[in-house]
């Protein structure tokens, strides 16, 4: 519904009494790892050669293997202006504007825009000149000593005081007050209970709360009234579409490939589906991880439906972008096993395994002789169909006895067919030869009994074989297929010296696992018959595995709080920090492991706790000395994602379509965001606009910022002015029909929008906006239908305030 320009003016007046202008940037250690992966290999392989402090003479006067070199440049002055692609010579080398480098071709147009983003956002680059040249020597023995290769360890849950006992509701809360004791801290009051069920039902299932079930939240006054909310929200099944997102992310889920030929990728929704039903059911996540690895290595069940579950689970493994029209296809193979490793290395064991790629990782303990033992399980696994010019990823068919019954008439209809085919193709060559042989001989019968066998067998009576076996190929029964790997010829690869598969080392590495993380047993274990996927697959959530548990245990931790234990979820390398509550973060994950890992279990851990429930409001002299709240003193504010944004959204309109499966039509669909197609070319505005920003690449954490788009967009959006309508008119409806008065309607559009009863502050300032907009508008007194604009503006002024977008 457009406003006018008075209630634009209005509106706009009450988004600024209601909002705060916040702003939250990328980390540098997320543009460090940019860097490292995307940046840095195409340096040494490309650049060092010529330009780099080890070469007799600097070409141009310029080295690029050091920040500070590039910047100062060479001859025709600085080489890289961060933040300023445009001004940059690098890219106007790399785009062969003037200068051409390298100079033996361009590179692609994706590599070129990784250089453009990487300067864009100020050309982190940690080398310097007394480190450029040579990466610094693993001290091993340090190294293990580190705090996240640790093995989970059993942690004595700590004493606190009376009022601590008091407190706390369970483990949890125990290890964050004694935390809390030790700096003198208090933690906040218990959260309000319309608080505390919106934060809940948002957080589980990603939709607000309704008026029923706010309301009877308020009426029960037992001691279980909290918990059996949360298991009502863990029954439902908008529970496994939002926490199906959080994986997603990590997954790098997208509906198409992107990268230079943007396919659609149809049966892709097949796996995230898969994601919402095993979420559902609880499938065990040690069980979860390891049918994405390895599900088609797993013994197959006498179930068709759990049969086909484990090959669509390994569409894991399928879902990255792929230069599918890459000339060169030994590179487009080995970088798609980079990005199986690197996606599999940040999302479960916490690590940058792709920066090892080209050289030992400059940070971490982990080699390049790692990188390809690992890589060689990937290298031994099939996940592009074919290598045509514009290549294909796999898929591979369902099991199904039915289809399989269905084709049999079918196939043997087709066989004959293509046999007939090939008998008339079989005729005519033989008849071509016979009568270019015999047409010169003083043998006239064969040559003519030649010409007679290519009157009847002509080229037109092939073409019409040939299309009745495409028609009766169409015909036969299709397998429902989804994406999926599988095994093919086994392989161990030589170090790819930096990283180019066209500069192989001497030595093939035997396929394993990161050393730091084996004790040294880094192939032992691996079949020479397979691919060793299914090993990597229960190595990565194996009891003495030190990483994977904790890894998960922060993502819960993360998805709950809006922060991790561990501020770098997808990197639990050297250079992070041991955490404040490690303590905490090893009885978490060694509780997932003994609640033999369900996460449904570790939510209701967690949701029970009393820091769970705590309040966003804390001391004032507290939030001076913990202005971050390090110590969980309180709850952290937080905004929403876009999809709870527009689905709730769409909930309020009354348009919200559940169907829980299958991909929406396109972006304007009333389906849960979910559901919406992910364009890896041409994002969703709305995606753009609220932060989701990159679906070609493992996302660890979305990013959270303010800006004037997000203001606009609920101004303007017809979606947000449809939910605005639908809300006013149903309350005008129930305020006609009830005769209520403004107040009582004013509360109706607070529980509807906000879940909550309005202040009589806030009713008074609703009746004076009204009425200003129903005398500018000239508008009767009583109340009526004609009051309809007014209360449209009201509700669309409620939708843009921070509460609304906002978590206590």
């Amino acid at each position: 519904m457009q406003l006018d320009c008075l209630t634009r003016s209005t509106l706009i007046l009450c988004i600024l009494g209601m909002a705060e202008a916040t702003a939250q940037e990328f980390s540098d250690a997320g543009s460090i790892e940019f860097f490292e992966s995307r940046i840095r290999p195409v340096l040494v392989e490309h650049c060092y050669k010529c330009h780099s402090s080890e070469t007799e003479k600097r070409r141009g006067g310029l080295h690029v293997d050091d920040r500070e070199s590039l910047l100062e440049g060479g001859d025709s002055g600085p080489a890289v202006v961060p933040n300023k692609p445009d001004e940059s010579l690098l890219v106007a080398a790399l785009r062969h504007d003037e200068l051409k480098m390298p100079p033996g071709g361009k590179l692609p147009d994706s590599v070129i825009a990784d250089f453009v983003n990487w300067i864009e956002r100020g050309a982190v680059d940690s080398r310097t000149k007394s480190t450029s040249s040579k990466l610094k020597t693993v001290d091993w023995e340090l190294a293990r000593q580190h705090w996240s290769f640790q093995a989970v360890r059993d942690v004595p849950i700590p004493d606190v005081d009376e009022l601590g006992s008091a407190w706390a509701r369970n483990p949890i809360d125990r290890f964050i007050y004694s935390s809390l004791q030790s700096q003198f801290f208090k933690p906040a009051d218990v959260a309000d209970k319309i608080v505390l069920i919106r934060r809940a039902t948002f957080d589980l299932t990603g939709l607000p709360p309704t008026r029923e079930e706010v309301q009877d939240f308020l009426n029960d006054d037992s001691d279980e009234a909290f918990a059996q909310v949360v298991d009502r929200l863990l029954q439902s099944p908008a529970y496994g579409e939002r926490w199906a997102r959080h994986w997603l992310d990590l997954a790098r889920y997208a509906d198409t490939n992107g990268a230079d030929e943007n396919h659609p990728l149809t049966n892709a929704y097949r796996y995230r589906d898969w994601v919402v039903r095993k979420l559902n059911e609880d499938l065990p996540f040690d069980q979860f991880i390891v049918q994405q690895i390895a599900g088609d290595l797993l013994p197959r069940p006498a179930s068709e439906s759990e049969a086909g579950d484990l090959l669509t689970a390994t569409g894991f493994l399928v879902l990255g972008p792929k230069m599918l029209a890459e000339q060169d296809k030994g590179k487009m193979i080995v970088d798609i096993i980079d990005e199986q490793v690197d996606t599999v290395g940040r999302t479960l064991l916490g690590l940058t395994l792709g920066c090892a790629r080209c050289h030992d990782h400059k940070f971490d303990p982990i080699t390049t002789r790692d990188y390809y033992a690992l890589a060689g399980i990937f290298a031994s696994t099939q996940t592009m169909a074919n290598s045509d010019h514009v290549s294909k990823w796999m898929e591979r068919p369902l099991p199904s006895h039915a289809i399989d019954e269905k084709r049999v008439p079918f196939l043997a209809s087709l066989e004959l067919a293509q046999q007939e085919l090939d008998r008339l193709k079989d005729l005519r060559q033989k008849a071509k030869k016979r009568k270019e042989k015999d047409s010169s001989s003083e043998d006239s019968l064969k040559a003519v009994n030649a010409e007679t066998t290519l009157a009847l067998i002509t080229p037109l009576a092939i073409q019409l074989q040939e299309a009745r076996v495409k028609r009766l190929e169409d015909e036969v029964p299709k397998y429902t297929s989804v994406m999926a790997v599988k095994d093919q010829t086994i392989q161990e690869l030589p170090i790819h010296i930096r990283g180019s598969h066209l500069s192989l080392g001497t030595d093939k590495v035997p396929r394993g696992f990161p050393t730091i993380l084996t004790n040294d047993q880094n192939a032992s274990a691996l079949p020479i018959s397979a691919s060793g996927r299914l090993e990597l697959a229960r190595w990565l959530v194996a009891q003495n595995n030190p990483l994977t548990a904790k890894v998960i245990a922060n993502r819960l931790w993360l998805w709950h709080f809006g922060r991790g234990l561990v501020d770098s979820p997808s990197n639990f390398g050297l250079q992070t920090h041991a955490p404040l509550h490690l303590d905490l973060l090893n009885w978490l994950s060694r509780e997932l492991m003994h609640r033999r890992w369900s996460i449904k279990d570790m939510h209701r851990l967690i949701m029970l706790s009393a820091t769970y429930q705590m309040s966003s409001i804390a001391s004032a002299a507290d939030e001076v000395i913990d202005p971050s709240n390090r110590y969980w003193r309180r709850a952290d504010r937080r905004r929403l994602e876009v999809e709870p944004i527009r689905d709730a959204l769409l909930m309020l309109g009354g348009t919200l379509d559940r169907m829980h499966t299958g991909v929406a039509a396109n972006s304007d669909a009333t389906r849960r965001t979910l559901y919406l197609p992910i364009n890896r070319s041409a994002m969703n505005d709305i995606f753009l606009t609220f932060d989701y920003v990159d679906a070609s690449s493992h996302l660890e954490h979305r990013p959270s910022t303010t800006v004037p788009q997000q203001a606009l967009f609920m101004m303007n959006n017809p979606l947000v002015g449809n939910a605005a309508q639908s809300v006013a008119q149903k309350s005008l409806d129930s305020a006609l029909e009830q005769s209520y008065s403004h107040e009582i309607t004013i509360q109706q559009v607070f529980h509807s929008i906000l879940s909550r009863p309005a202040s009589q502050n806030e009713i008074a300032r609703c009746v004076a906006f009204l009425n200003t907009m129903k005398s500018n508008a000239s508008l009767p007194d009583e109340t009526s239908t004609a009051d309809l604009p007014a209360w449209t503006a009201l509700c669309q002024a409620l939708l843009s305030s921070n509460e609304f977008v906002y978590l206590d």
